[in-house]
């Protein structure tokens, strides 16, 4: 019986869907510049790259290989490369700060890392990736240098990743990894809460979250797709996106780091891009500059992908009408190897329907939320890729969210269990009053947190993003008000609404709340 193993993405791409092809692109929106590979040309390229990482620096089972790179065709030729010789790969986010960045590159300690010399000129993370590599190879830590054409030059004892792959090509990857729970990935979750946690994914889970995204009722990519994956590879692969394309044949778009807004727009018209994955933030950046005409409409999106943090109705509103494609919100974190729930009908509002192989349940009971007939429960998840459970097979990972599931089986979250406000002894849930928020035409994003009271314990404050300045005299805090009074008891209501320019995000974009409790506590005395 042959076993689950990312070897087969890469029989495909040569056999099944040769012709499919990954385009990376570079540039600034007004000079984009693309460069194409063809699948069957990038499978050969990642079996000479197996071959040459063995054969050079000896890598092989129990090794590890950090990558310090955007989304790009090296990026992805890593992610398959490495796991044939039985090695894994540990992509870092780069927007991270020094210590974190620096501990989640080191553990478990590489045999090598993988990095794009220009990223060492990035204004915002140089200088940090830059000391990062350097203590690395003062620890013995081979480093692999992706120089593009006209690049940086590399160091001396620095080994040239393009080298590589020229000295192997030609060389067929014969070997099968006979163990399919061998570790292919190390996955870091966002760090949302504290630390970033660190989880294995064995071949065996990538596989089969491929299998399983690739179906309708999750990614339904094809061949006759073209994604564009704006989702970091250092996040859960980007959501899995690159190996499913792999498996399905869809072609990849990949633009790297610089997410302007215009340049994805004129990237997707370009490069005829059919479905496009990212956090909503970006579409609603990518929306308004359409709108300012800094863009032309891409004529060939189908679907928007999004996720990481909930879609507020102004920004699907705004897909629909401004990009003409549909939208689908998927539900999933790093613990689930993320997308594990689609909705498409309804994506402001539910999270939607497990993707097959992923089973959900409702663990007691917890205080009822405003307007539900039913209790919420806590949200349990199980399935063969499920990374966050580490006890005896079968067991449910609790995700910490508290969440209902329709008789249809559709998804709907609450609130995290930890982002409940319990105020003189009776919980409110702010993920629902910043969703009815959002339902105000004025309003695109929003954020409530508890802030100490001395006579409550907690009390809700929320923060608002708008759609345009206030005028003169506006009292937009009131309208606010009365429209969650409309939907809410007056307990629930925020006792003060701040509208802000924006709303902090952590380094993979979703909002970061830990860091708006700080501004509230510091604002408390000004208040």
């Amino acid at each position: 019986m042959l076993p689950l193993t990312l070897h087969h993405l890469l029989w495909r791409m040569l056999t099944v869907h040769p012709t499919s092809e990954v385009v990376t692109v570079t540039g600034p929106a007004n000079d984009l510049r693309s460069t194409r590979c063809t699948y069957e040309q990038l499978a050969w390229r990642m079996e000479a790259l197996a071959h040459g990482l063995r054969d050079e620096i000896e890598l092989g089972p129990d090794d590890t290989v950090t990558v310090l790179d955007w989304n790009d065709q090296q990026h992805l030729e890593l992610l398959l490369a490495v796991p044939l010789t039985g090695a894994k790969v540990n992509s870092i986010n780069l927007r991270l700060g020094g210590e974190t960045l620096s501990h989640l590159a080191r553990n478990p300690r590489p045999k090598a890392v993988v990095v794009s010399s220009d990223l060492f000129d990035h204004p915002a993370v140089g200088s940090a990736i830059q000391a990062l590599v350097e203590e690395m190879r003062s620890t013995g830590v081979i480093t692999v240098a992706i120089t593009p054409p006209g690049g940086r030059p590399t160091a001396p004892d620095t080994i040239s990743y393009e080298s590589l792959i020229q000295a192997n090509l030609g060389r067929r990857w014969e070997e099968v990894l006979e163990d399919e729970n061998a570790p292919a990935f190390i996955f870091h979750t966002s760090g949302t809460t504290g630390l970033p946690k660190s989880y294995e994914v064995t071949h065996r889970a990538a596989v089969l979250h491929c299998l399983s995204q690739a179906t309708v009722e999750a990614t339904g990519l094809s061949s006759r797709d073209r994604v564009l994956p704006l989702a970091p590879f250092f996040h859960v692969n980007g959501w899995g996106l690159p190996l499913t394309a792999a498996l399905t044949g869809a072609s990849l778009v990949l633009s790297g780091g610089d997410l302007n807004p215009a340049r994805i727009a004129k990237v997707m018209q370009q490069e005829n891009v059919t479905v496009a994955a990212a956090v909503p933030t970006v579409w609603f950046d990518v929306c308004a500059a359409i709108e300012r005409g800094e863009a032309t409409r891409p004529s060939a999106l189908r679907e928007v992908l999004t996720g990481g943090s909930p879609l507020p109705e102004s920004v699907w509103k705004s897909i629909r009408s401004t990009l003409g494609a549909g939208v689908a919100t998927a539900w999933g974190m790093t613990e689930t190897m993320a997308c594990s729930t689609y909705e498409r009908e309804r994506p402001h509002e539910r999270a939607g329907k497990p993707i097959p192989l992923v089973e959900l349940d409702l663990q007691e009971t917890v205080a009822s939320t405003a307007g539900l007939d039913t209790p919420p429960g806590r949200l349990r998840v199980r399935g063969p890729f499920v990374i966050g459970n580490t006890t005896e097979p079968g067991a449910w990972f609790t995700t910490g969210d508290i969440a209902t599931i329709d008789e249809d089986g559709s998804l709907t979250l609450r609130d995290r269990e930890n982002d409940l406000i319990k105020s003189g002894g009776e919980w409110i849930a702010p993920a629902e009053i910043e969703q009815h928020l959002c339902t105000h035409p004025d309003v695109v994003a929003a954020a409530v947190i508890p802030v100490s009271h001395p006579k409550w314990i907690e009390r809700p404050r929320a923060f608002v993003v708008l759609h345009r300045e206030p005028e003169f005299g506006e009292l937009i805090e009131e309208a606010l008000t009365a429209h969650l009074a409309h939907a809410f008891p007056r307990w629930w209501l925020p006792d003060q609404i701040v509208i802000v320019d924006e709303l902090p995000i952590t380094a993979v974009g979703k909002l970061d709340k830990r860091s708006l409790r700080k501004i509230a506590e510091s604002q408390k005395e000004k208040v």
